[in-house]
């Protein structure tokens, strides 16, 4: 063999490699010269803070062309073994025999685990739809699993004492350009994008509080639910106004003897609690249709009497009110924040006030029952 034809087969074989290598999704992209690298960010959050490396564990990206049809797409997942999106700087990689120079739309979903090993998992899962090449964008929907059809029409989660797995989406699609020579400063350069994500998936916790005087109070005696139309969300990550509305019950419930004093109210000693723990998909405000805002409802199970019906959506979007300098829309504030905390504190049967807390944050609100 001679010393042309080994150079050639040498160059053959490191290009081969550098292909390959950039194939893989990895934060390092240094022999990726040309493509698309696409960054992830997770800051859409009261925090305000980038939490991906932290709370994301697996990212799908869908390609679209300048027509909206479906190209391609492409998944990382942190695995026991390996964590790419914890690594500093992580971007997924396209390359440029992939796709070919022009306009393109990217679209993410992302998870906590692996899309596949969620599905092999139990409770309810968010399924995406599966796309083919040439499908329309709006194709792209993901669907909360739900059982028959309760009274009035309801379709239950049928969460099986699991809790919702996590569903993040992109804030919005992205477009991007990939021209046929992309340099910087005389070098041929990957395009770069961020796509910044929005956590769906919410979690609420409902605290029934009674004195011990007015006597026992057991998880048992209530039926908590949350009704919304939020079960079947667009590739733009709306609900589908056209869907049945979901009936959300609580995954886990327990008591508590009350024998602390609250947080919020140091001087209230001595009250039995029943807690409920419940997850639901996105929680949209409907400002001017506020009849569509997803309830909470707590009915007394002995008396079938309804001791709690409010519009959910209000309630919770109110806590915007403490981050006034950022001036959320109610939108905003119920996307950006996942985590909530709603304590009833009653009287005999009937609720006289509830102190309403978001996440781990230090701030309370107090709502008389006469005022809702």
């Amino acid at each position: 063999m001679n010393l042309s034809r080994l150079r050639n087969i040498l160059t053959m074989a490191i290009a081969t490699s550098a292909i390959a290598s950039c194939s893989m999704m990895e934060e390092d992209l240094s022999d990726c010269p040309d493509g698309l690298d696409v960054y992830f960010k997770y800051d859409y959050n009261i925090q305000r803070a980038d939490m991906f490396a932290d709370h994301v564990g697996a990212v799908t990206v869908y390609v679209f062309d300048e027509a909206n049809r479906f190209v391609m797409q492409r998944t990382v997942a942190n695995t026991a073994g390996e964590a790419p999106l914890k690594k500093r700087g992580f971007a997924m990689h396209f390359n440029s025999s992939e796709l070919a120079p022009g306009r393109y739309s990217l679209l993410a979903l992302a998870g906590q685990k692996d899309y596949g090993d969620m599905l092999q998992a139990r409770g309810a899962k968010f399924r995406r739809t599966e796309l083919t090449k040439g499908d329309d964008i709006s194709k792209l929907m993901v669907t909360l699993d739900r059982g028959e059809i309760s009274g009035g029409n309801l379709v239950p989660v049928e969460h099986e004492s699991m809790p919702l797995d996590t569903l993040w989406h992109g804030l919005n699609v992205r477009t991007v350009e990939l021209s046929q020579d992309r340099t910087v400063n005389g070098v041929i350069a990957p395009v770069k994008d961020t796509i910044s994500l929005v956590r769906d998936t919410k979690q609420l916790n409902i605290t029934l509080r009674q004195d011990k005087k007015d006597g026992e109070l057991f998880v048992g005696d209530y039926d908590v639910r949350i009704i919304d139309r939020n079960g079947l969300l667009a590739y733009d990550n709306t609900p589908d106004k056209d869907d049945r509305q979901m009936l959300y019950t609580p995954y886990v419930s327990w008591e508590t003897d009350g024998d602390a004093p609250m947080p919020a109210n140091p001087d209230q000693i001595g009250q039995k609690a029943a807690h409920y723990e419940l997850f639901t998909s996105r929680i949209m405000y409907h400002n001017d249709t506020p009849q569509e805002n997803a309830r909470l409802v707590i009915t007394n199970r002995t008396s079938g009497r309804t001791v709690v019906d409010i519009d959910l959506a209000h309630i919770l979007a109110t806590g915007r009110d403490w981050f006034s300098i950022n001036n959320y829309t109610p939108q905003e504030f119920l996307d950006r924040e996942y985590r909530y905390n709603l304590d009833f504190f009653l009287v005999g049967t009937e609720w006289r006030y509830m102190i309403f807390t978001i996440g781990v944050l230090d701030y309370s609100m107090r709502f008389q029952n006469e005022n809702l």
